[in-house]
């Protein structure tokens, strides 16, 4: 496969680098921001060679590339350059003047497409604390006496890192989203869990900040104080930018955002954004505790869909927030992880049914993807999606693996990866995973293998 033909292709089929504004991947996905979404070929993107489908979510254009994404993301990297997103931003008030209608609908999708990229490159440093801590609680059950240790001790304080400077993170995804300099938003987010502050909350005494009285609470660990300050700090930024004449912008433009931005932040948003949080993790608490089985259920068995139009990716703020607020996520990581173990399950039955060696290779190769490394877009379209009847049991075997998990209310307490892998993050629900995730396997091959598939889809 030629990585740089296939980089070229899709970028000229994105409508070229001219209309890309930034560039990033995930795990299977290389993701665009583009200034216009009219000019994205689709239909031809998914034609290109190694590209398994495309599709528009989260305000991102995401083309599904599975084990050939890497190679070609460094090659579009190596041909245009998109990684200087600053230089890019600078044109995004010359787009062009045909923009979408703000509707109720419209204004959704940006809310929801900020707060995603906004957290999407922080997800990787969270997953990786999650699964030191995971690492480190096997070591202690193995060897006596190491949590005492301070190479225990250390290693903990890393897995932990990514959690406590969380506000921090956040702002720098938001500012890079809004096209600030992420600097005066990741400082104020830093000073908003300085010791001295820290110790002032501690302490219980009453402060004011110009008069105007500050809530006294700690913000480390904290996702919407971050996302309103940093909005906040673009904003104050390209005002004092304006209004402040040349010779003076390298004095008085970042004082005058990093203190503005702070005083509304401790004033004002940072309160909001901690009281919203609360009522978004007392809302997904009430939905668990009253149809927590039910409702995931439901989800797990909607999941290969959503996954497909890229929604899923907007579920990393609320298991965020949960694990923040509450210390768990019953709902999105155990729906993810049984989803995957479906899919999994599915590809196992076309690997038993199939005639064609080639398709049993590639089928059960994906489902070790999908069950130990929790890749699955593969498997959707590769083997799923195409073969159709898989794809329905994928669906009913998630379903039945979700209201399982339900009913035995499941939870993970850290970050983790979708995978087998990551079974020690449901902690002291983890027998309940574990019996949940052999009935999403064996559910979903058993309905793949009854439903049966017509393997000319794939093989023609």
């Amino acid at each position: 496969m030629d990585f740089a033909k296939t980089a070229h292709e899709i970028v000229e089929q994105a409508g070229g680098k001219e209309n890309v504004n930034t560039v990033t991947h995930c795990m299977t996905r290389l993701r665009f921001t583009v200034k216009d979404k009219k000019k994205v070929n689709f239909d031809e993107i998914k034609k290109i060679d190694g590209v398994l489908g495309c599709v528009y979510g989260a305000e991102q254009v995401q083309v599904i590339m599975g084990k050939n994404l890497v190679a070609t993301y460094n090659e579009v990297l190596k041909q245009y350059d998109f990684t200087v997103v600053d230089a890019i931003d600078e044109n995004l008030d010359d787009l062009p003047a045909e923009k979408e209608k703000l509707t109720l609908k419209s204004a959704g999708n940006k809310v929801l497409g900020y707060v995603a990229a906004s957290v999407s490159p922080m997800i990787p440093a969270l997953i990786a604390g999650g699964m030191l801590k995971v690492a480190l609680l096997i070591v202690t059950l193995i060897w006596d006496g190491f949590d005492a240790t301070s190479t225990y001790i250390l290693l903990s304080q890393m897995a932990n890192a990514p959690f406590y400077f969380m506000p921090i993170m956040v702002a720098y995804g938001a500012s890079k989203k809004l096209g600030g300099n992420p600097a005066y938003a990741m400082m104020v987010a830093a000073a908003m869990m300085c010791p001295d502050f820290l110790n002032m909350v501690a302490e219980g005494t009453p402060v004011t900040l110009f008069g105007v009285p500050v809530l006294l609470k700690s913000y480390t660990s904290s996702l919407l104080p971050s996302l309103l300050l940093a909005l906040a700090a673009v904003n104050f930024e390209k005002l004092f930018d304006k209004i402040v004449p040349g010779i003076f912008k390298s004095i008085f433009v970042g004082m005058l955002t990093f203190v503005c931005t702070y005083f509304l932040t401790m004033v004002l948003l940072a309160p909001i954004g901690t009281y919203v949080g609360n009522y978004i993790v007392a809302g997904l608490v009430w939905i668990q505790s009253t149809i927590g089985p039910v409702a995931l259920a439901l989800l797990t068995g909607i999941l290969p869909f959503l996954i497909m139009t890229g929604v899923h990716t907007l579920f990393g703020p609320f298991m965020v927030q949960s694990l923040a607020e509450v210390g768990y996520d019953g709902f999105f990581r155990p729906a993810l992880l049984l989803h995957n173990m479906a899919e999994g399950g599915a590809c196992l039955g076309v690997a038993i049914k199939a005639k064609d060696k080639d398709l049993k290779s590639e089928a059960f190769s994906c489902a070790v993807g999908c069950i130990f490394a929790g890749v699955t877009e593969p498997a959707i379209y590769g083997i799923n999606l195409r073969l159709k009847k898989p794809l329905y049991a994928v669906c009913a075997g998630g379903a039945i693996a979700g209201l399982i998990g339900g009913l035995f209310s499941v939870k993970a307490f850290v970050m983790g990866y979708s995978s087998l892998l990551a079974l020690p993050i449901f902690e002291s629900t983890i027998v309940g995973m574990s019996i949940a995730i052999v009935a999403a396997i064996i559910a979903s091959c058993i309905f793949t293998l009854v439903l049966g598939f017509d393997e000319r889809n794939i093989t023609g």
